[in-house]
Parts: C-alpha cells; sequence; structure tokens
C-alpha cells in the first residue's frame, strides 16, 4: 500500500499531469521518493527536472505547487 496516500497502487504508479503556460507538465514520484516533472522542451525533446532537488518538493502535491510557482515568476 502506498504510503502517500494509502491508495493501495504501488508508489511508482503515481503522476499528475497539468497544464501550464501552454505546456503539458507530468509530475511523478519515483520509489525512491524523488518528484520528477517531465515536460515536453525545444525541439520536441523532454525534459526532466528532480523538484525534490530543486525545489524540496516531497510529495506530488508539492511538486505541482513548485511547477505552478516557477512559471508564475518566471513567466
Amino acid at each position: 500500500m502506498c504510503a502517500t496516500c494509502g491508495c493501495g497502487k504501488p508508489k511508482a504508479s503515481h503522476k499528475k499531469t497539468i497544464k501550464v503556460a501552454g505546456e503539458k507538465h507530468t509530475i511523478k514520484q519515483k520509489p525512491s521518493g524523488e518528484v520528477i516533472v517531465d515536460h515536453a522542451g525545444k525541439k520536441g525533446k523532454y525534459d526532466k527536472i528532480n523538484l525534490t532537488k530543486k525545489a524540496g518538493a516531497k510529495t506530488i502535491k508539492q511538486g505541482v505547487k513548485a511547477t505552478k510557482d516557477w512559471h508564475k515568476k518566471n513567466g
């Protein structure tokens, strides 16, 4: 059972897709606990950013907030 929300799914299956600044962002949590945002960068290449290291996110919910806040500040 998932320690994050008690849903019964494996931790690796947790992800949330949001649309910010006109781009699709997928926030995932690895089994190791790291929160990663995956989004389309330039020329269709996907860019992965570790939100645990960059923003201190420990949950997907914190990762969503960090992604939205970053886009508010940086346009």
